[in-house]
């Protein structure tokens, strides 16, 4: 399916959005990419960081010509990294207002372009790299210009001396990832970059999103759903707690060591938040790691039978504390499946693995109404990674602009279907997320709402 095509002036609209875009210009010296960046950036009404500007401040103001003690201090790899570090600052500050940040350096390194890809996902933002280059003959005359206009002279030199250590783009997806030729007339460019797919699905969800609070129901080919706290809900996550923690003192007792039930408290929770931390930096872990960490806060640091045990016990403590249907799930769903709009499932796991939450969802009458079901602990990824949404979506053939996604948090669900250019629905039923992140295109407060607001036409729930 194709990227729905921009309305005139529409970029204008997207000045303040839900769905900020963050625009990387990447490329070596004389490759263009000042020139386009500039371009890019008053066609997008976006706030352009130059690289330039941000190396001149940190250096103070200074008369030494470019081969001097002042420059040749830009080029050491401290200062380079404090350079960056600036420019992700300004950029994370623009983001968080909504804007479309259009950021002018090299991005000769790997670790920098990583950096900038961190922190649009961490506002939720879509981002592209936009890799600038031109034919050999274009880049020597443009460096030759350099030295005859320009008070600074060598910039073969300079040029040389970047492409050396530069590291080839590799770490990025495809999607991510725009070649720019800037050898032709810069309108030629510009148009070429703004009509890469990516770009335009990026942008097209900053449309959309600024206009969220007043639109209509987008009309989704797809609508990918968060598990806990969107379809199921535990209404005793107290009591699977306590079977856990029962369960770390038996298995200290096999592997010989009696422990109190406040130790085994301790030893639990702290493998708990190890965890939690991981999972907020991207890591996907779960039962099998959780309770090797646990055993390892007692002194058990070797292998032992008795892992196997807690990691199984672990996985099915969720059967001891009622997992239930949130109300309205179940008619959400049937009633989608109704008007021909596919459903898929993307569920990050942590104690309870994706095996097990199937169980849940089948024994609800959930699963059926889910055509494909993606789990962290089984693609390795959690949210907002933006590959178990493509993982939910790729065997659908339906691309992020056509689909909808419905979670209860900022950081994972909002952030992750945003940053592919989904629409994205915070649902408040059983957990509003009240943290400062980026909000949804929608809020809705229960699936009674969301059924409204898709005009979705639901039948009576089975007593």
């Amino acid at each position: 399916m194709g990227v729905e095509p921009l309305p005139p002036n529409a970029l204008k609209s997207a000045r303040r959005s839900n769905h900020p875009v963050l625009v990387a210009m990447s490329g070596r010296v004389a490759s263009g990419k000042s020139t386009l960046a500039q371009a890019l950036s008053e066609r997008l009404d976006a706030v352009r960081i130059v690289g330039d500007q941000v190396r001149d401040e940190l250096l103070g103001d200074s008369r030494e010509p470019v081969h001097e003690a002042r420059w040749l201090r830009a080029f050491t790899p401290v200062f380079e990294e404090q350079g960056y570090a600036e420019m992700m600052r300004r950029a994370d500050r623009e983001l968080a207002t909504g804007r479309i940040v259009v950021v002018d350096a090299c991005f000769p390194r790997n670790a920098h372009r990583l950096r900038a890809r961190s922190i649009a996902r961490s506002r939720g933002a879509a981002f592209v790299l936009v890799e600038c280059c031109a034919l050999a003959p274009v880049v020597e005359a443009r460096l030759a210009e350099r030295d005859r206009t320009l008070r600074q002279t060598g910039w073969k030199s300079i040029h040389d001396e970047l492409a050396a250590r530069w590291e080839p783009v590799a770490e990025l997806a495809p999607d991510e990832h725009v070649h720019a030729d800037t050898s032709a007339e810069l309108a030629s460019a510009v148009s070429a970059v703004l009509e890469t797919p990516c770009l335009r699905s990026a942008l097209a969800a900053a449309v959309r999103g600024a206009s969220a609070a007043t639109a209509r129901a987008p009309q989704p080919d797809a609508v990918t759903f968060d598990c806990w706290n969107t379809l199921l809900f535990e209404e005793d996550w107290q009591t699977a707690h306590a079977a856990r923690v029962d369960e770390v003192r038996r298995a200290a007792r096999e592997a010989g060591r009696d422990v109190s039930r406040e130790v085994a408290a301790t030893a639990f929770d702290a493998a708990w938040e190890r965890h939690m931390r991981l999972w907020s930096e991207g890591v996907a872990t779960g039962a099998p790691e959780i309770a090797l960490w646990a055993l390892a806060e007692l002194g058990l640091r070797e292998p032992h039978p008795s892992l196997e045990h807690l990691v199984d016990r672990f996985q099915n403590a969720s059967h001891s504390s009622r997992v239930l249907v949130l109300e309205g799930a179940r008619a959400t769903l049937d009633g989608l499946r109704r008007a021909g709009v596919a459903c898929a499932l993307v569920c990050d796991t942590g104690l309870t693995p994706g095996s097990v939450v199937r169980r849940h969802l089948e024994r609800h009458g959930l699963l059926c109404h889910l055509d494909v079901q993606v789990f962290s602990d089984e693609v390795g990824f959690p949210k907002p990674d933006p590959r178990p949404f493509r993982a939910a979506l790729d065997p659908l053939g339906i691309s992020p602009e056509r689909a909808l996604h419905v979670g209860d948090l900022r950081r994972t669900d909002v952030a992750g279907a945003r940053g592919l250019g989904m629409t994205s629905v915070r649902i408040t039923a059983c957990h509003d997320d009240r943290s400062e992140l980026p909000d949804a295109d929608r809020v809705v407060a229960s699936h009674a709402e969301l059924q409204r607001w898709l005009g979705v036409e639901v039948r009576a729930e089975p007593g």
